[in-house]
C-alpha cells in the first residue's frame, strides 16, 4: 500500500511537465545568462596590472633594535635586510599565475598618494611609514581592491613573524626568513584569496539557492492536495484509512526525489557544461545542493500548512518569499547580503537563500571550515523547523464533514 502510494505521488511529479520545466529553465537559462554576461566582464578585468602608490619608511630599522641584540647585528650584515628594505621592488615583483605583474607601483609621499587615489590613477596606497603596521588606503570596493587585501595581510603576517622571532628567537631568523623566502615564490604562483577570485561566481552561489528554492513549488503541493478544503484529492485522503501524517510524508519524499534529480542537472550543467568554478570539492558542492533542496521541499511543506487559506494565495505567498529571500541574498545585487548583514545580521540567518549562499561562499574562501558548518548547521535547523511546524498544524486541521 505505501510503496504504490509512493509510486503514484512519484508519477504525478514526473508528469508534471509544466513544473519540471519552469525548474529546469530556470537554472539552465539564467545560468546562461550569467555565464555569457559576469564571465566576459571578470575576464576583461582579471589578470591586469594594479596601479599603487606606495609610501615608504624606514625599513626594517623600524623595528625595536635596542631590543634585538645579535639579531640586530644578524638583519644588519644579511642580505634580506637590503631586499625587505626594498619594499617597492618586492612588490613590483609580485606575479599572476600567467606571468603577469600584479603592480605596478609608484613610489609617492602621502599627500601625492592620496591626490592619486582621489582621482582614481592608482587604484590604493600602501603604507609602509611603519613596517610592523603597514597599512592599505582603498576609496572603494572591487577585484583589485581585494588583491591588494590579501598582498598586505600577507605582508603584515610575515613581518609580525619575523619580528617576533627576532625579538624572542633570534637563533632561528635565518630559518625563518628562508621559509618566507619560499612562501613569497608559492604566492606568486597561487592565488592570493580563494580558488576561484571571480567576484561575480556569487551571483552562480545564489541561483544554486534558487534552484534550491524552487524545490519547494513541489513540497507545497504535498499539504495542499491532503486538505479537505482545497482539493477532491484532499477529501478522499482525509476519509481513507492511511493517516494523513504518513500520506504527507510518503508524498514529500517523492517530490523531494524528484527536486534533487532536477537540482542536480541544473548544477552538473553549470560545472561541467558551463565551466563555473565554485572552487571547492565537487563531492561536497552536490552534497551542499541536496541538503538545500531538502530546505527548500521543507520551507514548502510549512507555508502550504499556513492557516486556511486558499491554494492560490498560498502559492502567491510562497512566491514572494523565495523571490524575497533571493533578493535579500544577493541574486539581483551582490552586495545585498553584505548589507543585510551589517544592519540586519539575524535576517541572514533565517532566510534560507542566504544561509544556502553562504555555505556555498565558505567552500570557496575558506574550505571545509568552522564557518561552512555553521551555515550547513543552520540549513538543518531550519529543516528541521519548517517540517516541525508543517507537521503541527496539519494535525490541528479537522473537518465538520467532508
Amino acid at each position: 500500500m505505501l510503496f504504490h502510494i509512493f509510486i503514484s505521488r512519484l508519477k504525478i511529479h514526473i508528469r508534471n511537465k509544466e513544473a519540471l520545466m519552469w525548474s529546469l529553465a530556470f537554472s539552465l537559462v539564467l545560468g546562461t545568462l550569467f555565464f555569457v554576461a559576469f564571465s566576459s566582464i571578470y575576464k576583461s578585468s582579471r589578470n591586469t596590472t594594479i596601479p599603487v602608490a606606495l609610501v615608504e619608511g624606514e625599513g626594517m630599522p623600524a623595528l625595536p633594535v635596542e631590543d634585538l641584540g645579535e639579531a640586530y647585528d644578524f638583519l644588519q650584515n644579511d642580505k634580506y635586510l637590503s631586499e625587505s628594505s626594498s619594499f617597492s621592488e618586492m612588490l613590483g615583483n609580485l606575479t599572476y599565475e600567467d606571468g603577469t605583474k600584479i603592480l605596478r607601483v609608484k613610489t609617492a609621499d602621502m599627500e601625492e598618494a592620496k591626490t592619486l587615489l582621489e582621482k582614481e590613477k592608482v587604484d590604493g596606497i600602501i603604507d609602509t611609514g611603519d613596517v610592523t603596521d603597514i597599512k592599505l588606503l582603498v576609496k572603494k570596493s572591487g577585484i583589485h581592491q581585494s588583491i591588494l587585501t590579501s598582498i598586505v595581510s600577507t605582508f603584515r603576517q610575515y613581518v609580525t613573524m619575523i619580528t617576533e622571532t627576532a625579538l624572542h628567537s633570534p637563533q632561528e631568523l635565518e630559518g625563518v626568513l628562508n621559509d618566507l623566502e619560499e612562501e613569497l615564490s608559492f604566492v606568486e604562483e597561487k592565488s592570493l584569496s580563494g580558488e576561484n577570485k571571480d567576484p561575480y561566481v556569487a551571483y552562480f552561489y545564489n541561483l544554486i539557492a534558487m534552484m534550491c528554492m524552487m524545490a519547494s513549488m513541489a513540497g507545497v503541493a504535498v499539504p495542499i492536495e491532503c486538505q479537505a478544503n482545497l482539493s477532491d484529492v484532499g477529501a478522499r485522503v482525509n476519509v481513507s484509512p492511511i493517516h494523513k501524517g504518513v500520506y504527507e510524508f510518503i508524498g514529500l519524499l517523492a517530490a523531494l526525489i524528484v527536486q534533487i534529480v532536477i537540482t542536480m542537472i541544473g548544477l552538473t550543467y553549470l560545472i561541467f557544461g558551463l565551466g563555473i568554478q565554485f572552487g571547492g570539492n565537487t563531492l561536497v558542492i552536490y552534497l551542499t545542493a541536496i541538503l538545500g533542496t531538502v530546505l527548500g521541499v521543507s520551507l514548502g511543506f510549512f507555508i502550504g500548512h499556513i492557516g486556511n487559506l486558499s491554494s492560490k494565495t498560498k502559492y502567491t505567498l510562497l512566491t514572494t518569499v523565495t523571490v524575497g529571500g533571493g533578493f535579500l541574498s544577493g541574486l539581483m545585487f551582490a552586495q545585498m547580503k553584505v548589507i543585510i548583514e551589517k544592519n540586519v545580521p539575524f535576517l541572514n540567518r533565517i532566510n534560507p537563500s542566504a544561509v544556502i549562499t553562504d555555505a556555498f561562499y565558505s567552500i570557496n574562501m575558506f574550505g571545509i571550515s568552522g564557518r561552512y558548518y555553521r551555515a550547513i548547521l543552520y540549513m538543518v535547523l531550519l529543516t528541521v523547523v519548517f517540517l516541525i511546524c508543517g507537521l503541527i498544524m496539519s494535525r490541528r486541521k479537522s473537518y465538520a464533514s467532508l
